[in-house]
């Protein structure tokens, strides 16, 4: 059995996403599940949370495919509907873990968190797509962050741009 592609869905908790953001989410966690990823995120509101509003809607939706890695110690303290969530206790510390945990990453809206996370993502050279929606995501999307690489944060513009880039990936992925 090959390992199924791990996911980041990260951006801008409920204090600071967009409705538009919001929709993004929904249907980014419902096509992901639908492709058998599963989705790792911050645990929390706003994007994380319409993230997995949308993977359980997917006919694939199965429990554990939709996991949180938060900052605090108590586990309760994620939203509800995350499968499994890892507690690390390391406050933002824990963006590395998140982001080194997964294959792609998906930058829809956020703040300073998500750039955080965007730059561990640049450094570890991971796959990046980025929503030209809002925050971070719109800021970086079609950008380099520095010279060290020789391919840009990949833009977003639609959901049908996703399904496309998605599909080279996954593509690259399963040639592992």
């Amino acid at each position: 059995m090959t390992r199924i592609p791990q996911v980041a869905i990260i951006g801008g908790n409920e204090k600071i996403s967009t409705a538009e953001d919001i929709e993004i989410a929904k249907k980014v966690g419902q096509i992901l599940i639908d492709l058998n990823c599963r989705i790792f995120n911050g645990g929390f509101g706003g994007v994380m949370e319409a993230s997995c509003i949308g993977a359980k809607k997917s006919k694939n939706y199965r429990d554990g495919m939709i996991v949180a890695i938060i900052p605090d110690y108590n586990t309760n303290k994620a939203n509800k509907l995350n499968d499994i969530v890892i507690s690390t206790g390391m406050g933002f510390s824990r963006n590395q873990i998140l982001i080194s945990s997964c294959d792609l990453i998906i930058a829809i809206g956020g703040g300073a968190g998500t750039l955080n996370e965007l730059t561990f993502a640049w450094q570890l050279v991971k796959k990046i797509f980025a929503f030209e929606t809002s925050g971070w995501s719109k800021k970086l999307a079609g950008k380099f962050i520095d010279s060290r690489l020789k391919n840009p944060i990949i833009a977003l513009k639609s959901i049908s741009d996703f399904k496309k880039h998605l599909d080279v990936f996954l593509v690259e992925f399963n040639k592992l």
